[in-house]
């Protein structure tokens, strides 16, 4: 009975979530639609830049977001309520310290913002805007903890559904706003009032659904404490390593070049974050799944569901990356109009940097939620202080392709190789057999890549119709090649066990 209720779980939490993903980057499309229109390329560019520069101010939050995870999933399979409302209790205390140090620093960030703004846009509107949009980011991470337990309880879907439904509603408002008064300022304004919303509607489920934690009948051990104190620690160190590569770009091709050109940078970026996320939803569905079976189950178990999930993140790496190449082009003119674009150069950069991400989803994912935080710090800081001294030196002599080869250079350089390391060495297997799952996965999407040129390049047609004949076909030939290499694999895998079980 409580399996049947747990994959029903699973099954509603994928579901939910990918369809909420697809909603959010339609939300997204719209918005940044809307921004251009009314109020032209370069507050597009702006907006992009505050992102980044606000996720970094996050680090902090979404580091201590991944240690949470993995400390309430063994109480929460052992229905430990006493010890769950220790732990949630410790961490609202932590999320908030971390909050008034992040509000200080993003205030004396705002001269790194208006120094950073290479555009016809006032200092006045860059300070006002930035502090707005800042206070909005900073009201909402400070509840994450909320949002973090529900996920870690196998309720991603009501997360999701909240958080698309008041976006959805958000929406129309800054459309009404951007038209009738074209004004940035009122538009972050209403981004604010969302995320308090949002926040307000987390803290009645919680009092609602898990009114025990907020009674204070146990504190937690030292030991407990400090273990706590340690995984965050390490955690909010990778995540400041990560924001040193994903989010310090749009900073160096604003001062480099100039705020417009971070605009066109952030719709091929946006689409690539859109696809990453739709990934990432897949596997923060599962993730709480993954983490409780981890806390109860044997080796040998967890590494054949390891492979699996591995094959899985193969699978989505290279049919969306094709599909990627193909397309992004035709829909980047449909959806922007008479926009610059990059060249074909460039793309295969951009190509490059999001399959050495995202072809390590399925890892980094059992990574976190084995709890191996403590192996991984001093890499991801190695990587993150060497994208930005080379993004500098080679954005100043090649500009965006000299930025975009330094985070290639920086990232296949550290976590491309050290994270899978650290997860076979959990597993006790050895590392070579990563070495043969990247090379298994590039000759698939070699093959995959060819297959779909060839029978996309024999589609004519302009237009949206043009473009979505051609996108149906791109995703059915793509996915028809890895539905063949998955079949393939399954077969192999069978025979395996059947060998194993007669020897």
């Amino acid at each position: 009975m409580q399996q049947d209720k747990e994959k029903r779980l699973l099954q509603w939490n994928i579901m939910v979530s990918m369809i909420s993903q697809v909603l959010s980057l339609i939300i997204n499309l719209i918005s940044k639609r809307v921004i251009c229109l009314y109020l032209g390329v370069e507050y597009l560019g702006l907006q992009s830049l505050y992102g980044n520069f606000c996720d970094v101010l996050s680090f902090a939050y979404f580091g201590a977001g991944t240690a949470m995870l993995f400390s309430f999933y063994g109480p929460l399979a052992r229905g430990e309520k006493d010890r769950l409302a220790a732990i949630y209790r410790h961490y609202d205390r932590i999320y908030k310290r971390m909050t008034w140090i992040v509000f200080g620093v993003g205030i004396i960030t705002t001269v790194v913002a208006v120094f950073s703004v290479n555009a016809s846009i006032s200092d006045v509107e860059v300070i006002i805007t930035f502090l707005t949009f800042m206070m909005s980011v900073v009201i909402y991470n400070r509840h994450m903890v909320r949002n973090y337990f529900i996920q870690a309880d196998q309720r991603r879907y009501f997360v999701t559904t909240v958080t698309g439904g008041v976006d959805l509603s958000a929406l129309f408002i800054e459309i009404f706003i951007l038209k009738t008064f074209k004004s940035y300022e009122a538009f972050v304004i209403v981004i604010l009032l969302k995320n308090m919303l949002i926040n307000y509607i987390f803290k009645c489920y919680l009092k609602t659904h898990y009114g025990y934690l907020f009674e204070e009948k146990s504190i937690l051990e030292e030991k407990e404490a400090d273990a706590i104190k340690s995984n965050v620690s390490d955690m909010v160190v990778y995540r400041f390593g990560k924001v040193l590569i994903s989010n310090t770009d749009s900073i160096f091709i604003s001062r480099f070049i100039n705020t417009a050109m971070v605009g066109i940078y952030s719709n091929y970026q946006f689409i690539i974050a859109g696809v990453t996320s739709l990934i990432g939803a897949f596997y923060e569905a599962i993730t709480a799944r993954v983490g409780q079976m981890l806390s109860i189950r044997d080796k040998k178990s967890q590494y054949t569901s390891f492979r699996f999930h591995s094959v899985l993140n193969a699978w989505m790496t290279g049919a969306t990356i094709i599909c990627f190449y193909y397309l992004v082009q035709d829909f980047i003119r449909i959806w922007m109009g008479s926009v610059e674009l990059f060249s074909r150069g460039t793309i295969l950069i951009l190509i490059v940097n999001y399959y050495i991400e995202i072809c390590r989803s399925a890892t980094k994912m059992y990574r976190e939620s084995a709890g191996l935080f403590n192996n991984i710090k001093r890499m991801v800081i190695i990587k993150g202080v060497a994208n930005i001294i080379l993004s500098f030196f080679m954005g100043l002599r090649w500009g965006l392709n000299g930025i975009l080869i330094a985070t290639t250079i920086a990232s296949a350089g550290t976590l491309f190789w050290y994270e899978p390391l650290i997860v076979y060495r959990y597993f006790k297997k050895s590392f070579v057999n990563e070495f043969f799952y990247q090379l298994i996965t590039l000759v698939q999407m070699a093959v995959a890549f060819y297959i779909t040129g060839q029978v996309v390049g024999s589609i004519s047609g302009q237009g949206i119709p043009g473009f979505l004949l051609k996108a149906v076909v791109c995703g059915f030939v793509s996915n028809l090649c890895y539905g063949g290499f998955f079949l393939i694999f399954q077969i192999a895998r069978r025979k395996g066990e059947e060998n194993g079980s007669t020897d």
